[in-house]
């Protein structure tokens, strides 16, 4: 493996919990060719244990920890480099906090007026400036406005002081108007959640799959229509971060024929 001493260094807090580690950057080398990785059969599957990290990965299947790097290569999510290592319990619960902080405020667009001449009110699309401040004309409350899921009917908020009011879904539920301060834009509440646990996309329940459905099925007129059940923000990381916790590594009986091949590519 001397050949690896050429690839340049990088630094890098795997569970973003300011530990510094320093990893080989293989990203700056060129890759092997595709129809290579392509024609490899030589790969079983590891489930990644709660913080491990690549190189005690490597030790636990090799014996050695210096074979990581493969795993980068063979695995395409990883090819994004080593921010897309699945993070620890507590690494993804702390990300969870600081990058889905705020609230969001759901709308829940309608048509109003006789068929010849109907109207869509509290529709979002087209509306409000990203980074102007919103503000609830009943409570007062503040947030700056970061993102617009339309798809999904959201103002997402943050630096938010206050609580908005909106909670239509309920019996005897409120709401509130929210007003941009630049744009001037009105929009009534629908519902209002904190960011990590707000719908991320709609489903029904068929003989126990999920099947997305458009969201404005959920809602008529102001009335919560069906039983539709949703996926959060917060159980949409933790999905991804246990599917990119099962990794394909090459075979222990393979793994010098892979790596004198992988050094001949990049030496081309």
């Amino acid at each position: 493996m001397s050949y690896f001493k050429q690839f340049p260094k990088i630094e890098y807090d795997f569970n973003r919990s300011g530990s510094i580690n320093k990893m080989v950057d293989i990203f700056r080398s060129v890759r092997p060719l595709q129809t290579f990785l392509d024609s490899f059969t030589g790969y079983s599957t590891y489930n990644v244990q709660n913080g491990e990290r690549p190189d005690i990965v490597s030790h636990n299947i090799y014996g050695r920890s210096d074979f990581y790097w493969t795993f980068f290569v063979i695995n395409e999510f990883l090819h994004e480099g080593y921010k897309a290592w699945p993070l620890s319990q507590e690494a993804l619960y702390d990300y969870i906090n600081k990058e889905y902080s705020g609230k969001v405020i759901e709308v829940n667009p309608t048509m109003i007026g006789p068929v010849e001449a109907r109207t869509q009110i509290d529709s979002i699309a087209g509306k409000f400036k990203i980074g102007e401040t919103i503000t609830g004309q009943t409570t007062g409350a503040t947030g700056r406005l970061v993102k617009k899921n339309t798809d999904m009917h959201q103002l997402i908020l943050k630096d938010v002081t206050g609580a908005f009011q909106g909670n239509m879904h309920e019996p005897n539920g409120v709401q509130e108007a929210v007003k941009g301060g630049t744009s001037s834009d009105l929009v009534n509440t629908f519902r209002v959640y904190n960011y990590a646990d707000a719908p991320y996309y709609y489903y029904s329940e068929f003989d126990g799959a999920r099947k997305p459905v458009a969201n404005a099925l959920h809602i008529t007129g102001g009335v919560a229509s069906s039983d539709l059940a949703f996926s959060t923000y917060r159980e949409k990381e933790y999905e991804k971060n246990d599917v990119r916790s099962k990794i394909r590594y090459i075979n222990i009986n393979r793994i010098e024929e892979f790596m004198d091949e992988f050094e001949r590519l990049i030496n081309v």
